[in-house]
């Protein structure tokens, strides 16, 4: 895939990077400068001629097998530039590799990241996603089944000798009354035989032709009380909840298929944006969701904080950060919008419980929470601040969160000023 592809030439050119600013040194002085190096999810390994390991971010060297007959390895000190695809005996997941010699002695520098293809994590969403929808719906197929035989039951058990006794529903009162009369008539003119016949035979026409209007009536409520409009009490909870989940549902899929966009970088050439009055449109846009959480929105968005960007991606960033504010603050949220030198900053910040400093990178890992029981009761897909870490980063600018001078937790964004 073409996001693959370009991921795998920017490791390479990450890997001829380090290794340029390691040539001159001797075998410590590599290891100190590795030591200070910080690259986000990418594993860093120093070789020697041996194949020891003199350094690695994310094991100890004295624990790992002589790496001299690794693939990319060999490939650097002969001069070649390889990427492999493996599994990392040492870590256990699907790796990519690029490996550059860094000097005459053919000590190599290697860098790995783990990678995880659309196409396997679509397949790893399968099995849930049709567990959901069977479960859905079989739930479905219950209700209708419920539902429907609530609605005939009354019908199949009345008892034409005596209808007027029968319990059955309002509407076809009427009809009984109707059934009532023509037996009652037809009982009284047993003496004339041929008469009473066709008498039966009109009966049976004005049956099927008044039962008509009724099932028509009856079929209807059905309808509505299987798609939980109408019904008894406890039929409208499920429906409900049939109809939350099929929500939920949706709303993973949406934000996977914006992820799946994200990574293949479908949002065409950047526009001039005026963040704050994507900010300002955000919060009346959420202004039922606000109230109906009790919660106060503070701005300070001054004019003609322009970026470049994709509209529809601001957009995203924008509400999933005061969306997550709302769902798990305290009830104050502010949103301010600022230069911060060539850049323009968006924080939202709140007075709720604060983010744990062990989990702050964290919370922008896909499908990560903090407290899954607590995110199943205030909704959410585990996916908005991963779309908010991805969309900034296709506009060109970081997120990170920190403390709240509220007492809760702050979370910003920054993006190149469309000026700079």
């Amino acid at each position: 895939m073409v996001y693959e592809g370009n991921a795998e030439e920017r490791l390479v050119h990450q890997t001829e990077t380090t290794a340029a600013d390691l040539r001159g040194m001797d075998t410590e002085e590599m290891k100190a400068e590795l030591a200070r190096t910080a690259l986000a999810d990418t594993r860093i390994t120093l070789v020697a001629p041996d194949g020891t390991i003199l350094y690695d971010t994310d094991a100890d060297p004295s624990t790992m097998a002589n790496h001299a007959d690794r693939e990319e390895i060999f490939s650097a000190r002969h001069g070649d530039e390889i990427v492999v695809h493996r599994r990392s005996a040492t870590t256990g997941t699907d790796t990519v590799y690029a490996a550059v010699a860094v000097n005459d002695e053919d000590v190599v520098l290697r860098l790995a990241e783990t990678r995880t293809s659309l196409p396997y994590y679509l397949r790893s969403l399968f099995v849930p996603l049709a567990l959901a929808a069977l479960l859905a719906a079989a739930l479905s197929a219950a209700l209708a089944r419920t539902i429907t035989r609530m609605v005939v039951t009354p019908l199949l058990s009345v008892d034409l000798d005596e209808p007027l006794e029968s319990e059955a529903y309002e509407e076809v009162e009427p009809l009984l009354s109707r059934i009532a009369t023509q037996r009652s008539e037809l009982i009284g003119q047993n003496e004339q035989l041929e008469k009473s016949m066709n008498m039966r035979k009109e009966f049976t026409g004005n049956v099927s032709h008044e039962m008509k209007s009724p099932l028509q009536v009856i079929g209807g409520y059905a309808e509505l009380i299987e798609s939980g409009v109408a019904g008894p009490e406890d039929t409208k909870r499920f429906a409900s909840l049939i109809r939350s989940e099929s929500h939920a549902m949706r709303e993973l899929i949406d934000d996977v298929l914006l992820l799946s966009k994200l990574d293949e970088n479908a949002f065409g050439e950047p526009l001039p944006i005026d963040l704050s009055e994507v900010c300002l449109r955000a919060v009346a846009r959420l202004e039922n969701t606000t109230q109906a959480h009790g919660t106060e929105i503070r701005t300070d968005c001054p004019s003609g904080m322009l970026i470049f960007g994709s509209q529809a991606l601001a957009d995203q960033v924008v509400c999933n950060l005061l969306e997550n504010a709302i769902r798990y603050g305290g009830g104050l949220v502010e949103v301010k919008v600022a230069r911060c030198g060539e850049n323009i900053e968006l924080s939202v910040a709140d007075n709720g419980p604060g983010i744990p400093d062990d989990q702050k990178e964290r919370v922008f890992e896909r499908f990560y929470r903090m407290d899954p029981s607590r995110s199943r009761e205030t909704g959410g897909t585990g996916l908005g601040l991963a779309i908010v870490k991805h969309a900034t980063q296709t506009m060109g600018g970081t997120s990170y969160t920190e403390d709240s001078e509220l007492g809760g937790a702050r979370l910003c964004v920054r993006v190149p000023a469309a000026s700079a």
